[in-house]
């Protein structure tokens, strides 16, 4: 009971929901994706670039390059593959078919990124599993958990950096 006879507010329950629904969906969405990048997933192939567009929305441009997609094995072509990166006509570059039929460019710019976001979700996973578990009113938290989430923080920020560094580079 506080000092006007009313029973304490329970723990917040609604942003406790939240952060482990979105800790737990960036996890997923991002390990999936992370999965294609390194070639875990989906079906290998190259697409050899023939036209390349630039699309105007809201004052952004954004590039949209197409070909022919054929898998490393032969046994699937996509003549209309598209891929929403500017890449120069005439080059191949290697992608992954996704299982939604998207394709995603496998390397190591697309790995870190997708690594650096999936552990950025396990972070907010849990910070949300620690405010369930954590007692109303207490304010500490154990110094394990608490390495754990700084050694989370330090993985993802190098990988952000790796991800970036290879990016801006064109390394795949």
């Amino acid at each position: 009971m506080n000092r006007y006879g009313r029973p304490r507010a329970g723990r917040p329950v609604l942003l406790i929901v939240g952060l482990l629904a979105a800790g737990a969906t960036l996890t997923w969405f991002s390990g999936a994706h992370l999965a294609y990048a390194t070639g875990l997933a989906g079906t290998p192939g190259h697409l050899r670039v023939e036209a390349c567009v630039w699309e105007h929305v809201g004052g952004h441009r954004y590039p949209h390059c197409s070909g022919i997609f054929r898998s490393s094995d032969g046994t699937v072509v996509k003549p209309e593959a598209t891929i929403d990166t500017r890449l120069p006509v005439g080059s191949t570059v290697a992608l992954q078919l996704t299982a939604s039929g998207g394709y995603e460019q496998p390397g190591i710019a697309a790995s870190c990124g997708w690594l650096a976001i999936s552990l950025l979700g396990l972070m907010v996973l849990l910070i949300g599993i620690l405010a369930a578990c954590s007692k109303a009113g207490e304010r500490r938290v154990a110094r394990s958990r608490l390495v754990l989430l700084g050694s989370l923080s330090a993985v993802m920020l190098l990988s952000a950096l790796v991800g970036g560094v290879a990016g801006m580079t064109d390394a795949f």
